[in-house]
């Protein structure tokens, strides 16, 4: 993450050759800092003295997004757009303002007819145009969404409905399983609890099992020694039982 503006700046025009990022921020932020600038006077310089009702990473982003949009200069001075933009907020004239803004920010976007091109032509449009990272060109395609739809630009169903992936690189997660409910037991009656459950293996069946078991020609002294104490053990718990 940079730590200046003027880093962040260098970061989104540079592009690896490619054109800057298109604004990522949320359209209703830009339509909250028109409101405040129109309330309050376009300032001679946009900082972030002048945001503190925005989050301090949000700051950042709304600065690159009046730089990318060709409102702010390089030098944080606010250009004859804004202070158009800014007088037009809230009146009829608003759209014939935001439009040609909008059109000069995403040529290769509206290259496109938007009315029959598809999802995928619409985002290798953002994405041919700049390296920013998926998760970023998802913003930047809902922003343009939104101000396109606040200008009256035709978007057709296929986009306007369009579902994008997000994609972190991750693996993908395993479908949860299907929880699987035991069946209730029945309440058992009293006749019922006095039978013998045939999974049961009594104490006496184990001794003998046990006995059985050191007769193995394979086990050794110790082994041998500590069955016994086990007999001996579930011998003392039967006399007790039955006591």
């Amino acid at each position: 993450m940079t730590d200046t503006f003027e880093e962040a700046i260098g970061e989104a025009d540079a592009g690896g050759g490619k054109g800057r990022t298109p604004p990522y921020i949320a359209y209703k932020t830009l339509l909250t800092l028109l409101q405040e600038f129109k309330v309050n006077g376009l300032p001679p310089q946009i900082d972030r003295s002048v945001l503190t009702r925005f989050a301090g990473g949000l700051q950042g982003q709304i600065m690159l997004a009046l730089r990318s949009l060709d409102l702010m200069d390089e030098q944080k001075r606010p250009t004859s757009k804004l202070a158009a933009l800014v007088e037009a907020y809230e009146t009829p004239a608003f759209k014939d303002e935001l439009r040609p803004i909008i059109e000069a920010t995403y040529p290769a976007v509206l290259k496109l007819d938007l009315m029959t091109a598809t999802p995928s032509m619409f985002a290798d449009a953002f994405k041919n145009s700049t390296d920013a990272k998926e998760d970023v060109l998802r913003k930047c395609r809902t922003f343009f969404l939104h101000a396109a739809k606040d200008i009256g630009l035709p978007i057709g169903p296929r986009i306007e409905k369009a579902k994008f992936p997000r994609r972190n690189g991750g693996a993908a997660k395993k479908p949860r399983a299907a929880r699987v409910e035991a069946p209730a037991e029945e309440n058992p009656t009293d006749q019922d609890r006095d039978k013998p459950r045939s999974d049961q293996i009594s104490d006496k069946a184990l001794e003998y099992k046990l006995v059985d078991l050191m007769k193995e020609d394979d086990i050794q002294d110790e082994e041998k020694t500590a069955i016994w104490t086990l007999v001996q053990y579930l011998t003392r718990r039967a006399k007790k039982a039955s006591a």
